[in-house]
């Protein structure tokens, strides 16, 4: 933990003093903790940033992270002080006893209060869902910040992964763009994943920002539209990954005529080796169903075919049975996703350019619909 109480219930920070100052002061006085009240041992050790711990074998030692790396507390230093410093409200580890929680820090501002969590280590699914879980029903707004991973530093359009838990918290701006804030605290900036365009399982396509801390506000800054000029390169590395795809399912497949993305490409008459544009593309609410675009969208036009309608023509019952054939989970989503693609379909045969139609539905639709 980052703080405790001295002998006169003062507030103590030992990150403010220098490794002399508080030799000095571990011999001069006892410092408790500030939930339990049990005396707690100040740590100076030349690696981790100075820090108090809990004597062994203590009950209230389960509510702190014990055994801390130097990377979470020197970012949770940093994001506290940040924080004081624009002004805020800001409390450092706070014991919330209806929840029996404590969160990193709680922000109040405008009468609502918002726990941030800096998360450093791996975070089953089970305890992140249970912390917002425990936040939400109490009225508390939850802010998880992860630390940046380390292979994800330059800026610029590119491929990302963004790992399941991760994927929990990308933020949605009122017009519909996503993105994820993430901090790194070995340099102390904010890095920005904005308009994220989903290809498939932890692959993303994104612009990539980076903002110090010192030119960073809070609440966080919202993302702007891509231009038309940048989302031709989104269209290139989503073909490239496209491409990739079908590479591998060319080399990999067991199932020879079986396999309904290869039949359906044979019947269709495409080219593997040059699928056509309007094959594997980006659409809307695509998360939904678990394949590769380019694999269900070629063999949703091979059923189109056999029933001799257009993609948009296909009623919701028709696109259930699709789904229901392709073991995809039906859900209003991944019929959604079908319409989707069946609306851009539409438009490209009369705007005939199809990297047009995905950047209006992806990123322009209040404009250009």
């Amino acid at each position: 933990m980052l703080m405790a109480y001295n002998e006169l219930q003062q507030i103590f920070l030992p990150y403010h003093y220098s490794r002399e100052e508080l030799q000095r002061y571990r011999r001069q006085m006892k410092f408790y903790c500030p939930q339990c009240q049990q005396p707690v041992q100040l740590k100076i050790g030349q690696y981790n940033i100075p820090h108090f711990a809990h004597i062994a074998n203590n009950s209230c030692e389960q509510l702190f992270a014990e055994g801390e790396s130097k990377l979470h507390l020197q970012g949770k230093v940093q994001l506290f002080e940040w924080l004081r410093k624009l002004g805020h409200t800001v409390r450092l580890e706070p014991y919330l006893q209806k929840l029996s929680q404590r969160p990193d820090m709680l922000l109040i501002k405008e009468q609502k209060q918002i726990a941030i969590e800096f998360q450093c280590s791996t975070i089953s699914h089970e305890k992140w869902l249970l912390r917002t879980s425990g936040y939400e029903e109490n009225s508390i707004q939850p802010l998880w910040l992860f630390q940046t991973p380390q292979k994800q530093s330059t800026q610029g359009i590119q491929k990302i992964s963004i790992s399941p838990i991760m994927q929990k918290v990308i933020m949605v701006t009122a017009q519909g763009l996503t993105y994820l804030v993430t901090y790194d605290a070995n340099t102390s900036r904010f890095i920005y994943w904005t308009n994220l365009l989903h290809v498939h399982g932890y692959t993303f396509i994104g612009k990539v920002l980076e903002l110090t801390i010192n030119k960073q506000h809070f609440p966080f800054f919202e993302p702007k539209p891509i231009t038309k000029e940048e989302f031709h390169l989104y269209w290139q590395l989503y073909k490239k990954q496209c491409k990739q795809f079908v590479y591998q399912r060319l080399l990999h497949s067991k199932n020879g005529v079986q396999d309904s993305f290869l039949r359906s490409s044979y019947e269709l008459r495409f080219t593997l080796t040059a699928m056509p544009d309007y094959v594997g593309v980006p659409v809307k609410d695509a998360e939904a169903i678990p394949m590769f675009s380019i694999e269900w969208q070629t063999i949703f036009l091979y059923f189109c075919r056999r029933l001799q309608l257009e993609p948009h023509e296909l009623d919701e019952r028709t696109i259930r049975s699709f789904l229901i054939q392709q073991n995809v989970g039906v859900t209003n989503q991944a019929v959604q996703a079908i319409k989707n693609y069946g609306m851009v379909l539409a438009k490209s045969y009369e705007e005939k350019d199809i990297c047009e139609q995905i950047y209006a539905h992806l990123f322009a639709i209040a404009t250009i619909y």
